[in-house]
């Protein structure tokens, strides 16, 4: 029989909160790496879309069957941020070393995709 102290121990390690530092470490590899790549999805799980990034920066985006220049993007280890035509703003958080969510803002709405790197 096992001993009630000790499954109380090992109910209470289990239970106990990650410290602080474990949690940082955890989220920090997920979003390592480089960002370079095609980041393909779609807008609202309908509409096709990629972002093409290469050299740390956002080179261009695509979207209806075009592709555009990008011609300034804002890139960290986490997050992504750049403006497209027409007042559109990308912005793309790193999910994992090959996935992002994205959201889009738009003068006709917004929205967002689950992109993977291709």
């Amino acid at each position: 029989m096992i001993n009630r102290r000790i499954l109380l121990a090992a109910l209470a390690l289990s239970l106990a909160p990650v410290p602080a530092l474990a949690r940082r470490a955890v989220h920090h590899h997920a979003a390592t790496g480089s960002w370079d790549g095609r980041w393909a999805g779609a807008w609202g799980g309908r509409d096709a879309t990629a972002i093409n990034i290469s050299g740390g920066r956002v080179v261009s985006y695509e979207y209806g069957g075009q592709t555009s220049p990008v011609s300034s993007s804002r890139v960290t280890a986490t997050r992504i941020v750049y403006d497209g035509d027409g007042g559109v703003t990308v912005t793309m958080t790193r999910t994992g070393r090959n996935t992002a969510h994205a959201t889009i803002k738009t003068g006709q709405g917004d929205g967002a995709a689950e992109l993977v790197r291709r």
